[in-house]
């Protein structure tokens, strides 16, 4: 009965982090809807032992063809719907990077690729996935959502296709060295150790001499990743570049990964509010202009973010407003704290439905992001 399903190892699912995917018994009955929240360790051991799988997308993503340079195909892409099929194709892509396998370099344009298409379709929803997923965020997830929020600052800036391209390359690329250990440290409470360090600061050269063994060779590529973690101050590594010695490339990944690890939770520290994490970067930028991009993208309340309204309630932004100040919201939990069943749309131009600011939830509300952010 569960041909075609993967079962689900250990640590796939997280206590108090919305599911990436559908949840099926060794039956192929349906468990639990991707967006579903597990509450608690018991439920999760019960769930366990039932034996869960999620259907398999490997097979599909080979069976599709290689997308081209110009990205024409009917259907538009969902973002929640594609994001499993991402972090499949992310890790087969990563694995044929240091195999050095020959078909590296057109994987890693095709993913590319498909992160354009996801990223044109619906910009709303690819902000949703990043700010609705800051629990824990595995290392291959944060990959993906750096390179969604680098798509967002090039479209901004009017960057040429190409580069959009190889923006996107880098930051699918630029922490190769680095993932094996990524997770584990993001995990302990621990300091580093002096292996760890070391590991840490050579991993972005470690990372482009992967690209370079695997058969890429563009020189804009390589400089990012060798570059993503230098800082406009000259306190970053390995080389303590300096202002304009760094590529916009290059500062474009490190500004997104600095956003997205100030907005995610980890085992040693609690996460930033979206506004805090904007005032940091706003701090660091060398390049006003990127930091104008990301903001102008992003708005200040970006869409997967949770508010207060006038009223009391609590809703989930789905997407930025005509004015900044305005988003389009559907709230979810009233005035007394109660979750609706299912979500409704609020007008937050009438003063009834004004955005208050952010609201802290203890934990993710369980939501449905396909039925949110609309299906394929």
């Amino acid at each position: 009965m569960t041909d075609g399903y993967i079962r689900l190892k250990a640590g796939a699912i997280t206590v108090g982090k919305p599911l990436l995917f559908n949840v099926y018994d060794a039956q192929g009955t349906l468990l639990l809807q991707q967006g579903f929240v597990i509450g608690s360790r018991e439920q999760l051991d019960r769930l366990y032992d039932r034996g869960l799988f999620h259907a398999s997308h490997a097979q599909s993503i080979a069976k599709k063809p290689e997308i081209s340079s110009v990205l024409v195909e009917e259907k538009k892409l969902n973002p929640f719907l594609e994001l499993p099929v991402l972090l499949e194709e992310l890790e087969i892509l990563l694995s044929h990077i240091v195999g050095q396998d020959e078909d590296a370099e057109r994987r890693l344009k095709a993913l590319a690729n498909r992160l354009i298409r996801i990223g044109r379709d619906d910009p709303d929803a690819c902000l949703a996935v990043v700010h609705l997923n800051t629990i824990e965020p595995s290392s291959y997830e944060q990959t993906l959502y750096h390179a969604l929020l680098a798509y967002m600052v090039a479209i901004h800036l009017n960057w040429s296709e190409e580069d959009v391209q190889t923006l996107l390359m880098a930051s699918l690329t630029a922490n190769i060295a680095l993932l094996p250990f990524q997770d584990k440290l993001n995990r302990s409470r621990n300091p580093l150790t002096e292996v760890q360090r070391v590991v840490l600061r050579k991993h972005p050269d470690m990372s482009a001499a992967a690209l370079g063994k695997a058969g890429c060779q563009n020189p804009v590529l390589l400089q990012a990743v060798r570059q993503h973690h230098e800082h406009p101050k000259g306190n970053g590594y390995p080389l303590g570049l300096k202002g304009n010695q760094i590529s916009l490339h290059a500062q474009i990944l490190g500004m997104t990964e600095r956003y997205t690890a100030m907005i995610s939770q980890r085992a040693y520290r609690a996460r930033m509010s979206v506004g805090e994490a904007l005032r940091e970067l706003s701090h660091h930028a060398s390049d006003p202009q990127l930091f104008v991009a990301i903001y102008g993208q992003l708005t200040p309340f970006p869409p997967g973010t949770f508010v207060e309204l006038a009223n009391g309630e609590t809703a989930v932004v789905t997407h930025r407003g005509k004015q900044p100040q305005n988003p389009k919201v559907r709230a979810i939990i009233s005035a007394k704290g109660v979750m609706y069943h299912g979500s409704f749309s609020r007008d937050t131009t009438e003063s009834e439905f004004t955005v208050k600011g952010f609201k802290v939830l203890s934990m993710p509300p369980s939501l449905n992001p396909v039925l949110i952010w609309g299906s394929s």
